[in-house]
């Protein structure tokens, strides 16, 4: 009797685990493709997702509010996101990556190169190096596939302004086409570089912006605004911060070309799935 026990439970077991096993088949071959603006606070973090596929651009300012956010949208059982991208070495964007590369394994890590002098970049440089993860130079013509979703960097080129003490000049600017959905990331990329994007000849073009430097007054040109032509804005942004984000002109700048203006701070995370 106790072998029959024995077997019956195994039988059990197998099913079990065999019932698991195509519920996280299933989940991953049939999830929409999600962008979602997290809410970190005074930062930046977008994760692009489908099923158990993850692009994760910028990690905000902190490592416990970026793995809390991303808990909510990872599955449990799935501890690798495929690729890491790092716009630029400023503490709001990458010190939540380092409990990411602590958290996840990571498949791919892209950053535009450029230097910063922050112990948060030194020690975000250390773990990648000590994890052995594979790091690219992101610059202008790179793709990511995400099954039918695309997401093509198009700036900085390969001549970086390159300056440690600000790094927004070279901030990573890319481009998600998901069908008739196309989202422009921006990082913190300033007014003063628009004409170097500009003479790429890139195509701009997106119907959901992602606001540039949380807003500030020293982002997100008309010129810029006429080349995206978005229908939303997305000001990733931390209530009551202490740098007075997002100015006051540049609301009324989204407004004035008719862009309905979203925010973290008064949203919490935004999320699109298609």
């Amino acid at each position: 009797m106790s072998k029959r026990k024995t077997v019956y439970g195994l039988i059990v077991f197998l099913f079990t685990i065999s019932l698991v096993l195509a519920g996280i088949i299933f989940y991953a071959k049939n999830q929409k493709v999600k962008v979602v603006f997290l809410d970190v606070g005074q930062g930046d973090a977008i994760l692009i997702e489908k099923g158990s596929n993850q692009i994760l651009i910028d990690g905000g300012p902190s490592s416990q509010k970026e793995l809390e956010e991303l808990g909510k949208y990872i599955p449990f059982w799935d501890r690798t996101i495929e690729v890491v991208i790092a716009t630029h070495p400023d503490q709001d964007h990458i010190g939540g990556l380092i409990g990411v590369l602590k958290s996840y394994r990571v498949g791919e890590e892209i950053d535009n190169s450029a230097a910063g002098d922050s112990e948060a970049y030194k020690n975000y440089l250390q773990l990648i190096n000590d994890k052995k993860i594979d790091r690219l130079r992101g610059e202008r013509g790179i793709n990511i596939k995400l099954d039918e979703a695309n997401l093509t960097i198009l700036y900085p080129g390969e001549d970086l302004v390159n300056n440690p003490k600000d790094t927004n000049a070279d901030s990573i600017v890319a481009k998600l086409v998901a069908g008739k959905n196309v989202f422009l990331f921006t990082g913190d990329f300033p007014i003063e570089e628009d004409t170097r994007i500009f003479a790429s000849g890139m195509d701009l073009s997106a119907n959901i912006l992602k606001v540039a430097h949380h807003g500030s007054k020293y982002a997100t040109s008309d010129e810029f605004l006429g080349k995206v032509n978005p229908r939303e804005a997305i000001i990733s942004v931390g209530a009551n911060n202490r740098y007075g984000h997002p100015a006051q002109e540049v609301i009324d700048k989204l407004k004035s070309h008719g862009i309905v203006v979203k925010r973290t701070d008064q949203m919490g995370d935004i999320v699109y799935e298609f």
